[in-house]
């Protein structure tokens, strides 16, 4: 599933595109997050990370726009789809994300300590859903996909930090799909707050820029707060 990344993520910048151009609202977003190698397969079939250490929580950040869901009006169908338009809503926007995975590599039945440290910037679109859905306050539950682009990454090992950036030993671009749950109070006309509860996994491949034929999902839990801001109130 997902074995050709290109045209999933040519399809994912052009629904992106689309979102930014009916911004009806700004969302700035930030909050913890902790990572790990999710089914991680080795060259040989083999799975040998530890997942047993402390997961590491590091801080992230987010912004872009938010829209209604519109369908127009003088079609016969509207009615029917009132349900889902006013309840609906469409994000997009810009993610800035620090990884510290705590694991280790198995050597028989040994477990030797291997840290990664690294940074991704995002873009990532998708929908929320009100399941409650009152004026004053809300309860989504939403997903999305990202496009994640490695931008530096090291790995401490037996003491000797190496570059993984420069040495193309992990996968430089990840496809991942968000799924989780957001409350959002309304404070005025103009500003509302939320807090969110997030799980992402990058979609599982080999990993195409090393010759180390690895496959795994970076998996991510995250919660987060955040401010909207209604700019349909600003204009003039």
């Amino acid at each position: 599933m997902f074995k050709n990344k290109t045209i999933y993520s040519v399809i994912f910048f052009f629904i992106f595109w689309i979102n930014i151009n009916n911004a009806q609202q700004i969302y700035i977003e930030s909050g913890f997050e902790n990572a790990y190698f999710k089914d991680y397969v080795n060259n040989l079939g083999e799975n040998t990370l530890d997942l047993n250490y402390p997961k590491s929580q590091q801080v992230f950040i987010e912004t872009g726009i938010r829209f209604d869901l519109n369908f127009r009006s003088d079609r016969l169908w509207d009615k029917k789809w009132n349900f889902f338009r006013f309840r609906t809503k469409i994000d997009a926007g810009f993610s800035y994300n620090n990884y510290k995975i705590n694991t280790g590599f198995y050597g028989g039945n040994v477990s030797i300590p291997l840290t990664y440290n690294l940074t991704y910037v995002g873009l990532k679109t998708g929908v929320n859903f009100s399941i409650i859905n009152h004026r004053e306050y809300k309860l989504y539950i939403h997903g999305h996909l990202s496009y994640d682009m490695l931008v530096s990454g090291s790995s401490e090992y037996k003491d000797v930090v190496n570059d993984i950036y420069r040495d193309r030993s992990l996968d430089r671009t990840l496809l991942r799909y968000h799924r989780g749950i957001n409350a959002e109070y309304l404070i005025s006309d103009i500003t509302s707050i939320y807090i969110k509860y997030n799980i992402a996994d990058s979609f599982k491949e080999k990993n195409k820029d090393t010759k180390i034929k690895e496959e795994y999902s970076l998996h991510t839990h995250a919660f987060s707060f955040g401010l909207l801001f209604n700019i349909e109130q600003l204009r003039f």
